[in-house]
Protein backbone atom coordinates (compact mmCIF):
# COMPACT_ATOMS: atom_id res chain seq x y z
CA UNK A 1 0.00 0.00 0.00
CA UNK A 2 1.55 3.17 -1.02
CA UNK A 3 0.54 6.83 0.80
CA UNK A 4 2.06 10.20 -0.03
CA UNK A 5 3.12 11.07 4.18
CA UNK A 6 4.78 13.88 5.49
CA UNK A 7 7.94 12.24 6.52
CA UNK A 8 10.08 13.65 9.60
CA UNK A 9 13.49 12.50 10.72
CA UNK A 10 14.84 13.76 13.96
CA UNK A 11 18.00 12.72 15.86
CA UNK A 12 20.37 14.31 18.71
CA UNK A 13 23.42 16.24 17.24
CA UNK A 14 26.08 13.88 18.76
CA UNK A 15 29.84 14.07 18.14
CA UNK A 16 32.41 11.33 19.10
CA UNK A 17 34.49 13.57 21.45
CA UNK A 18 31.26 14.57 23.12
CA UNK A 19 30.37 11.44 23.82
CA UNK A 20 33.98 9.65 25.12
CA UNK A 21 33.44 12.25 27.75
CA UNK A 22 30.39 11.05 29.31
CA UNK A 23 29.68 7.78 31.20
CA UNK A 24 26.88 5.52 29.02
CA UNK A 25 24.34 5.61 32.08
CA UNK A 26 24.16 9.40 31.16
CA UNK A 27 24.15 9.11 27.59
CA UNK A 28 21.88 6.56 27.79
CA UNK A 29 20.02 8.92 30.41
CA UNK A 30 19.81 11.57 27.88
CA UNK A 31 18.66 9.70 25.13
CA UNK A 32 15.77 8.02 26.76
CA UNK A 33 14.32 11.67 27.65
CA UNK A 34 14.56 12.63 24.69
CA UNK A 35 12.83 9.69 23.26
CA UNK A 36 10.22 10.54 25.40
CA UNK A 37 9.63 14.08 25.29
CA UNK A 38 9.97 13.04 21.40
CA UNK A 39 7.15 10.53 21.41
CA UNK A 40 4.95 12.41 24.00
CA UNK A 41 4.84 15.16 21.59
CA UNK A 42 4.59 13.11 18.45
CA UNK A 43 1.61 11.45 20.18
CA UNK A 44 0.03 14.91 20.64
CA UNK A 45 0.00 15.89 16.57
CA UNK A 46 -0.92 12.43 15.22
CA UNK A 47 1.73 10.78 13.62
CA UNK A 48 0.50 8.03 12.03
CA UNK A 49 3.94 5.50 12.22
CA UNK A 50 7.01 5.95 14.39
CA UNK A 51 10.42 4.48 14.06
CA UNK A 52 13.27 4.69 16.71
CA UNK A 53 17.29 3.96 15.67
CA UNK A 54 19.88 4.65 17.96
CA UNK A 55 18.91 8.47 19.16
CA UNK A 56 16.72 9.34 16.02
CA UNK A 57 13.29 8.98 14.93
CA UNK A 58 10.86 8.79 12.18
CA UNK A 59 7.99 10.15 12.28
CA UNK A 60 5.26 9.63 9.38
CA UNK A 61 2.18 12.87 9.59
CA UNK A 62 -0.50 12.66 7.11
CA UNK A 63 -0.35 16.60 7.16
CA UNK A 64 2.97 19.19 5.73
CA UNK A 65 1.41 21.61 8.24
CA UNK A 66 1.39 18.91 10.93
CA UNK A 67 4.23 17.85 10.43
CA UNK A 68 6.22 21.08 10.73
CA UNK A 69 4.47 22.33 13.78
CA UNK A 70 5.44 19.00 15.06
CA UNK A 71 9.60 19.94 14.29
CA UNK A 72 9.48 23.61 15.33
CA UNK A 73 7.66 22.17 18.44
CA UNK A 74 10.16 19.32 19.59
CA UNK A 75 13.42 21.91 19.18
CA UNK A 76 11.79 24.29 21.81
CA UNK A 77 10.91 21.91 24.20
CA UNK A 78 13.75 19.55 24.08
CA UNK A 79 15.72 23.25 24.37
CA UNK A 80 14.11 23.88 27.56
CA UNK A 81 14.62 20.03 28.90
CA UNK A 82 18.24 19.94 28.39
CA UNK A 83 18.37 23.04 30.60
CA UNK A 84 18.03 20.47 33.38
CA UNK A 85 19.39 18.19 31.88
CA UNK A 86 23.19 19.31 31.64
CA UNK A 87 23.16 19.53 35.24
CA UNK A 88 23.59 16.19 35.48
CA UNK A 89 27.86 15.70 36.24
CA UNK A 90 30.10 15.51 32.90
CA UNK A 91 26.57 15.67 30.78
CA UNK A 92 26.98 17.42 27.51
CA UNK A 93 24.39 19.83 25.99
CA UNK A 94 23.06 17.67 23.05
CA UNK A 95 20.82 19.92 20.60
CA UNK A 96 18.31 18.26 17.93
CA UNK A 97 18.00 18.58 14.31
CA UNK A 98 15.12 17.77 12.36
CA UNK A 99 14.06 17.10 8.18
CA UNK A 100 11.21 16.85 6.65
CA UNK A 101 9.94 15.82 3.24
CA UNK A 102 6.70 14.86 1.46
CA UNK A 103 6.42 11.86 -0.74
CA UNK A 104 5.51 8.20 -1.49
CA UNK A 105 5.58 6.17 1.62
CA UNK A 106 4.95 2.52 1.11
CA UNK A 107 3.79 -0.25 3.50
CA UNK A 108 5.41 -3.66 3.90
CA UNK A 109 2.60 -6.40 4.10
CA UNK A 110 0.56 -6.11 6.96
CA UNK A 111 3.29 -5.08 9.12
CA UNK A 112 3.53 -1.65 10.86
CA UNK A 113 6.75 -0.62 8.76
CA UNK A 114 7.10 1.75 6.06
CA UNK A 115 9.82 2.50 2.95
CA UNK A 116 10.30 4.86 0.89
CA UNK A 117 11.75 7.58 -1.13
CA UNK A 118 9.99 10.39 1.57
CA UNK A 119 11.66 8.69 4.33
CA UNK A 120 15.02 8.54 2.52
CA UNK A 121 15.15 11.94 1.27
CA UNK A 122 13.85 12.97 5.01
CA UNK A 123 16.85 11.11 6.54
CA UNK A 124 19.10 13.10 4.33
CA UNK A 125 17.63 16.33 4.81
CA UNK A 126 17.91 15.91 8.88
CA UNK A 127 21.32 14.72 8.32
CA UNK A 128 21.83 18.03 6.37
CA UNK A 129 20.23 20.39 9.26
CA UNK A 130 22.07 22.59 11.94
CA UNK A 131 21.53 22.01 15.21
CA UNK A 132 18.56 23.28 16.82
CA UNK A 133 16.55 23.83 13.51
CA UNK A 134 14.54 21.83 10.86
CA UNK A 135 15.40 21.60 7.56
CA UNK A 136 12.70 21.56 4.68
CA UNK A 137 12.02 20.67 1.43
CA UNK A 138 10.57 22.79 -1.68
CA UNK A 139 7.63 20.14 -1.69
CA UNK A 140 7.06 20.77 1.79
CA UNK A 141 6.78 24.34 1.54
CA UNK A 142 4.61 24.17 -1.13
CA UNK A 143 2.05 22.36 1.11
CA UNK A 144 2.08 24.42 3.91
CA UNK A 145 0.81 28.61 4.07
CA UNK A 146 3.82 30.24 3.98
CA UNK A 147 2.66 33.84 5.20
CA UNK A 148 2.64 32.32 8.76
CA UNK A 149 5.63 30.72 9.11
CA UNK A 150 9.30 32.50 8.89
CA UNK A 151 11.77 30.74 6.70
CA UNK A 152 14.99 30.85 4.50
CA UNK A 153 17.16 29.20 2.56
CA UNK A 154 19.28 26.89 3.93
CA UNK A 155 21.56 26.80 1.16
CA UNK A 156 21.98 23.62 -2.03
CA UNK A 157 22.70 20.26 -0.96
CA UNK A 158 23.40 17.08 -2.66
CA UNK A 159 21.53 14.31 -0.49
CA UNK A 160 23.01 10.60 -1.00
CA UNK A 161 20.76 8.51 -2.61
CA UNK A 162 18.49 11.88 -3.89
CA UNK A 163 17.29 11.59 -7.48
CA UNK A 164 18.02 15.08 -8.21
CA UNK A 165 21.66 15.65 -8.20
CA UNK A 166 21.26 18.70 -5.76
CA UNK A 167 18.27 19.77 -3.92
CA UNK A 168 17.18 23.27 -2.36
CA UNK A 169 16.45 23.29 1.67
CA UNK A 170 14.41 25.63 3.71
CA UNK A 171 15.40 26.59 7.29
CA UNK A 172 11.87 27.14 8.99
CA UNK A 173 12.23 28.97 12.25
CA UNK A 174 8.68 29.78 13.67
CA UNK A 175 4.88 29.89 13.43
CA UNK A 176 3.47 33.46 13.16
CA UNK A 177 0.58 32.73 15.83
CA UNK A 178 -1.22 36.13 15.83
CA UNK A 179 -1.41 35.84 11.74
CA UNK A 180 -2.96 31.92 12.06
CA UNK A 181 -5.29 33.29 14.71
CA UNK A 182 -6.34 36.58 12.08
CA UNK A 183 -6.82 34.15 9.24
CA UNK A 184 -11.00 34.08 8.33
CA UNK A 185 -12.25 31.36 9.87
CA UNK A 186 -14.28 30.28 6.72
CA UNK A 187 -10.32 29.46 5.08
CA UNK A 188 -9.56 27.32 8.37
CA UNK A 189 -8.47 23.66 7.32
CA UNK A 190 -9.48 20.68 9.70
CA UNK A 191 -5.44 20.27 9.97
CA UNK A 192 -6.18 24.62 10.95
CA UNK A 193 -8.44 24.05 13.18
CA UNK A 194 -6.44 21.07 14.85
CA UNK A 195 -3.35 22.60 15.24
CA UNK A 196 -4.65 25.66 16.71
CA UNK A 197 -6.90 23.49 19.60
CA UNK A 198 -2.91 21.44 20.10
CA UNK A 199 -1.69 25.33 20.24
CA UNK A 200 -4.04 26.24 23.66
CA UNK A 201 -1.91 26.17 26.40
CA UNK A 202 -4.21 26.86 29.15
CA UNK A 203 -6.99 25.06 29.71
CA UNK A 204 -9.11 27.33 31.76
CA UNK A 205 -12.59 28.98 31.22
CA UNK A 206 -13.17 30.45 27.96
CA UNK A 207 -9.73 28.86 26.53
CA UNK A 208 -11.20 25.11 27.52
CA UNK A 209 -14.16 26.26 25.32
CA UNK A 210 -11.91 27.29 22.68
CA UNK A 211 -10.09 24.10 22.44
CA UNK A 212 -12.98 22.22 22.45
CA UNK A 213 -14.38 24.40 19.13
CA UNK A 214 -11.58 23.72 17.65
CA UNK A 215 -11.31 19.94 17.51
CA UNK A 216 -15.27 20.16 16.76
CA UNK A 217 -14.67 22.35 13.87
CA UNK A 218 -11.75 19.81 12.86
CA UNK A 219 -14.53 17.14 12.85
CA UNK A 220 -16.68 19.06 11.72
CA UNK A 221 -13.97 19.88 8.07
CA UNK A 222 -13.03 15.75 8.60
CA UNK A 223 -15.58 13.46 10.56
CA UNK A 224 -12.53 10.82 9.36
CA UNK A 225 -9.94 13.09 12.06
CA UNK A 226 -9.17 10.41 14.24
CA UNK A 227 -6.14 12.41 16.24
CA UNK A 228 -8.81 15.29 16.45
CA UNK A 229 -11.30 12.93 17.81
CA UNK A 230 -8.72 11.80 20.62
CA UNK A 231 -7.75 15.46 21.60
CA UNK A 232 -11.46 16.18 22.13
CA UNK A 233 -11.94 13.10 24.05
CA UNK A 234 -9.32 14.85 25.93
CA UNK A 235 -10.94 17.97 26.39
CA UNK A 236 -14.58 16.70 27.17
CA UNK A 237 -12.74 14.36 29.81
CA UNK A 238 -11.39 17.25 31.29
CA UNK A 239 -14.11 19.10 31.70
CA UNK A 240 -16.02 15.94 33.48
CA UNK A 241 -18.41 15.07 29.91
CA UNK A 242 -17.14 11.08 30.17
CA UNK A 243 -19.51 9.85 28.37
CA UNK A 244 -19.18 12.26 25.34
CA UNK A 245 -15.64 11.93 25.84
CA UNK A 246 -15.56 7.99 25.40
CA UNK A 247 -18.02 8.00 22.27
CA UNK A 248 -14.64 10.19 20.64
CA UNK A 249 -12.05 7.77 21.47
CA UNK A 250 -14.00 5.14 20.63
CA UNK A 251 -14.20 6.74 17.14
CA UNK A 252 -10.99 7.48 17.07
CA UNK A 253 -9.82 4.06 17.65
CA UNK A 254 -12.09 2.64 15.03
CA UNK A 255 -11.26 5.02 12.64
CA UNK A 256 -7.10 4.11 13.80
CA UNK A 257 -6.97 0.77 15.36
CA UNK A 258 -3.24 0.79 15.95
CA UNK A 259 -3.54 4.18 18.17
CA UNK A 260 -2.13 3.60 20.98
CA UNK A 261 -2.67 7.24 22.81
CA UNK A 262 -6.37 6.38 22.31
CA UNK A 263 -6.23 2.73 23.78
CA UNK A 264 -4.31 4.88 26.55
CA UNK A 265 -6.74 7.38 26.98
CA UNK A 266 -10.16 5.18 26.71
CA UNK A 267 -8.18 2.85 29.36
CA UNK A 268 -7.95 6.00 31.87
CA UNK A 269 -11.84 6.58 31.40
CA UNK A 270 -12.79 3.29 32.07
CA UNK A 271 -10.64 2.74 34.95
CA UNK A 272 -12.23 5.73 36.57
CA UNK A 273 -15.74 4.87 35.90
CA UNK A 274 -15.44 1.59 37.59
CA UNK A 275 -15.02 -0.56 34.13
CA UNK A 276 -11.35 -2.34 35.27
CA UNK A 277 -11.57 -5.52 32.70
CA UNK A 278 -11.90 -3.01 29.68
CA UNK A 279 -9.78 -0.76 31.24
CA UNK A 280 -7.06 -3.83 31.21
CA UNK A 281 -7.41 -4.26 27.83
CA UNK A 282 -6.78 -0.96 26.25
CA UNK A 283 -4.04 -0.56 28.64
CA UNK A 284 -2.63 -3.71 26.98
CA UNK A 285 -3.35 -2.77 23.64
CA UNK A 286 -1.91 0.56 23.93
CA UNK A 287 1.65 -1.13 25.30
CA UNK A 288 0.82 -3.94 22.48
CA UNK A 289 1.24 -1.08 19.80
CA UNK A 290 3.50 0.95 21.67
CA UNK A 291 5.86 -1.31 23.84
CA UNK A 292 7.53 1.63 25.48
CA UNK A 293 4.78 3.47 26.69
CA UNK A 294 5.50 4.09 30.00
CA UNK A 295 2.88 6.20 31.51
CA UNK A 296 0.50 3.06 29.71
CA UNK A 297 2.61 1.16 32.11
CA UNK A 298 2.83 2.74 34.93
CA UNK A 299 -1.14 3.28 34.99
CA UNK A 300 -1.42 -0.56 33.97
CA UNK A 301 0.47 -1.45 37.39
CA UNK A 302 -1.65 0.93 39.50
CA UNK A 303 -4.62 -1.31 37.77
CA UNK A 304 -3.00 -4.76 38.43
CA UNK A 305 -2.04 -3.84 42.43
CA UNK A 306 -6.10 -2.62 42.70
CA UNK A 307 -7.09 -6.03 41.57
CA UNK A 308 -4.96 -7.86 44.11
CA UNK A 309 -2.69 -9.17 41.18
CA UNK A 310 1.10 -7.30 43.14
CA UNK A 311 3.18 -10.12 41.18
CA UNK A 312 1.79 -8.32 37.74
CA UNK A 313 1.99 -4.80 39.38
CA UNK A 314 5.84 -5.40 40.58
CA UNK A 315 7.08 -6.61 36.83
CA UNK A 316 5.10 -3.86 35.39
CA UNK A 317 6.89 -1.34 37.44
CA UNK A 318 10.02 -2.49 37.15
CA UNK A 319 9.55 -2.49 33.40
CA UNK A 320 9.07 1.04 33.16
CA UNK A 321 12.36 1.81 35.10
CA UNK A 322 14.28 -0.35 32.53
CA UNK A 323 12.34 1.91 29.98
CA UNK A 324 12.92 5.24 31.86
CA UNK A 325 15.01 5.12 34.91
CA UNK A 326 14.82 8.90 35.30
CA UNK A 327 10.65 8.86 35.04
CA UNK A 328 10.28 10.33 38.85
CA UNK A 329 6.70 9.92 38.73
CA UNK A 330 7.24 5.88 38.42
CA UNK A 331 9.86 6.35 41.67
CA UNK A 332 6.96 8.04 43.40
CA UNK A 333 4.53 5.14 42.46
CA UNK A 334 6.99 2.36 42.76
CA UNK A 335 7.42 3.86 46.56
CA UNK A 336 3.87 3.36 47.45
CA UNK A 337 3.34 0.47 46.28
CA UNK A 338 6.20 -0.76 47.98
CA UNK A 339 5.41 0.86 51.08
CA UNK A 340 1.61 -0.75 50.97
CA UNK A 341 3.80 -3.79 50.82
CA UNK A 342 5.68 -3.16 53.97
CA UNK A 343 9.05 -2.85 52.13
CA UNK A 344 9.67 0.47 53.80
CA UNK A 345 13.67 0.54 52.95
CA UNK A 346 12.65 0.55 49.28
CA UNK A 347 10.01 2.99 49.26
CA UNK A 348 12.45 5.22 50.94
CA UNK A 349 14.54 4.66 48.10
CA UNK A 350 12.59 5.54 45.46
CA UNK A 351 10.93 8.44 47.28
CA UNK A 352 14.41 9.80 47.45
CA UNK A 353 15.24 8.95 43.90
CA UNK A 354 12.16 10.24 42.61
CA UNK A 355 12.95 13.76 44.48
CA UNK A 356 16.50 13.71 43.01
CA UNK A 357 15.17 14.00 39.78
CA UNK A 358 12.52 16.67 40.75
CA UNK A 359 13.22 18.46 43.54
CA UNK A 360 9.57 20.21 43.11
CA UNK A 361 7.57 17.02 43.10
CA UNK A 362 4.71 17.59 45.78
CA UNK A 363 3.77 14.48 45.66
CA UNK A 364 6.87 12.34 46.59
CA UNK A 365 7.37 14.69 49.35
CA UNK A 366 4.51 14.50 51.15
CA UNK A 367 4.65 10.62 50.98
CA UNK A 368 7.93 10.19 51.88
CA UNK A 369 6.99 12.32 54.97
CA UNK A 370 4.00 10.31 55.78
CA UNK A 371 7.09 7.45 55.85
CA UNK A 372 9.14 8.74 57.93
CA UNK A 373 7.15 10.92 60.27
CA UNK A 374 7.09 7.88 62.97
CA UNK A 375 10.67 8.16 62.95
CA UNK A 376 11.92 11.67 62.28
CA UNK A 377 9.50 14.27 62.84
CA UNK A 378 11.42 17.16 61.76
CA UNK A 379 12.63 15.70 58.37
CA UNK A 380 9.04 15.20 58.50
CA UNK A 381 7.92 18.63 58.34
CA UNK A 382 10.85 19.77 55.84
CA UNK A 383 9.14 17.29 53.69
CA UNK A 384 5.62 18.86 54.34
CA UNK A 385 6.61 22.29 54.37
CA UNK A 386 8.35 21.44 50.68
CA UNK A 387 5.02 19.63 49.34
CA UNK A 388 3.11 23.04 50.27
CA UNK A 389 5.72 25.11 48.60
CA UNK A 390 5.75 23.34 45.36
CA UNK A 391 2.00 22.45 45.71
CA UNK A 392 0.28 25.62 47.90
CA UNK A 393 -3.21 23.99 47.38
CA UNK A 394 -2.17 20.75 48.72
CA UNK A 395 -4.87 20.36 51.25
CA UNK A 396 -3.42 17.08 52.75
CA UNK A 397 -0.36 18.62 53.52
CA UNK A 398 -1.34 21.36 55.15
CA UNK A 399 -3.36 18.86 57.31
CA UNK A 400 -0.26 16.62 58.36
CA UNK A 401 1.95 19.68 58.43
CA UNK A 402 -0.88 21.25 61.37
CA UNK A 403 -0.79 17.77 63.02
CA UNK A 404 2.91 17.95 63.78
CA UNK A 405 3.07 21.61 64.36
CA UNK A 406 0.12 21.03 66.88
CA UNK A 407 1.83 17.93 68.74
CA UNK A 408 5.24 20.39 68.87
CA UNK A 409 2.50 23.01 70.60
CA UNK A 410 3.12 25.31 67.64
CA UNK A 411 -0.58 26.21 68.00
CA UNK A 412 -1.10 29.13 66.23
CA UNK A 413 0.77 27.86 62.99
CA UNK A 414 -1.09 24.57 63.49
CA UNK A 415 -4.64 26.33 63.55
CA UNK A 416 -3.20 28.22 60.28
CA UNK A 417 -2.61 25.06 58.52
CA UNK A 418 -5.84 23.65 59.49
CA UNK A 419 -7.45 26.50 58.07
CA UNK A 420 -6.08 26.79 54.55
CA UNK A 421 -6.92 22.56 54.29
CA UNK A 422 -10.41 23.85 55.19
CA UNK A 423 -10.32 26.08 52.51
CA UNK A 424 -8.97 23.81 50.00
CA UNK A 425 -11.38 20.79 51.64
CA UNK A 426 -14.23 22.07 53.87
CA UNK A 427 -15.89 18.61 53.85
CA UNK A 428 -13.02 16.56 54.86
CA UNK A 429 -13.96 14.98 58.56
CA UNK A 430 -10.62 14.02 59.65
CA UNK A 431 -9.39 17.73 59.68
CA UNK A 432 -12.51 19.33 61.17
CA UNK A 433 -11.95 16.94 64.08
CA UNK A 434 -8.30 17.73 64.24
CA UNK A 435 -9.11 21.53 63.96
CA UNK A 436 -11.95 20.73 67.06
CA UNK A 437 -8.98 19.10 68.95
CA UNK A 438 -7.01 22.52 68.85
CA UNK A 439 -9.87 24.85 69.64
CA UNK A 440 -10.67 22.69 72.53
CA UNK A 441 -6.91 23.29 74.01
CA UNK A 442 -7.46 26.85 73.20
CA UNK A 443 -10.31 26.65 75.84
CA UNK A 444 -12.71 27.51 73.03
CA UNK A 445 -15.42 25.14 74.25
CA UNK A 446 -18.45 26.32 71.77
CA UNK A 447 -16.06 25.60 68.80
CA UNK A 448 -14.45 22.80 69.70
CA UNK A 449 -17.99 21.01 70.12
CA UNK A 450 -19.38 22.44 67.14
CA UNK A 451 -16.35 20.69 65.04
CA UNK A 452 -16.55 17.74 66.46
CA UNK A 453 -20.27 17.54 65.49
CA UNK A 454 -19.53 18.19 61.98
CA UNK A 455 -16.90 16.16 61.77
CA UNK A 456 -18.49 13.15 63.13
CA UNK A 457 -21.29 13.97 60.42
CA UNK A 458 -19.52 14.05 58.03
CA UNK A 459 -17.59 11.02 58.85
CA UNK A 460 -21.39 9.49 58.71
CA UNK A 461 -21.57 10.74 55.11
CA UNK A 462 -18.97 9.39 53.95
Amino acid sequence: MTIYFAAVFTDLVRHSNVWNKVSRDTATHTITEYRYLSRSLASQYGRRHENFTGDGHLYLFESAEVAVHFGLKLIAYWKQRRRSLVSVPNAQDLPVRVGCHFGECSQMGEDDAWVGRAINVAKRVESSAEPDSLFVTQTILELIDLPIYDFSEAGLFELRGDFLPARQLYRVTSVDQLALAARPEERLTAEDWFLKGIAIVDGDGAAAEEELRCYREAIRLRSNYPEAHNNLGVALKAKGEAETAKIHYQEAIRLWPRYPEAHYNLAILLEVTGDLTGAAAHYGEAIRRRPDYVDAWLRYAGLLDSTGDRIGAEQHYQEILQFRPAFAEAHNNYGVFLEKHGDVAAAANHYGEALRLRPQYAEAHYNFAMLIESSNKLEAEDHYRAAIRARPDYPEAHNNLAVLLHENGEIAEAEQHYRTALQLRPNDPETNYNLALLAEIKGDVETAERLFQLAEQLRLRH
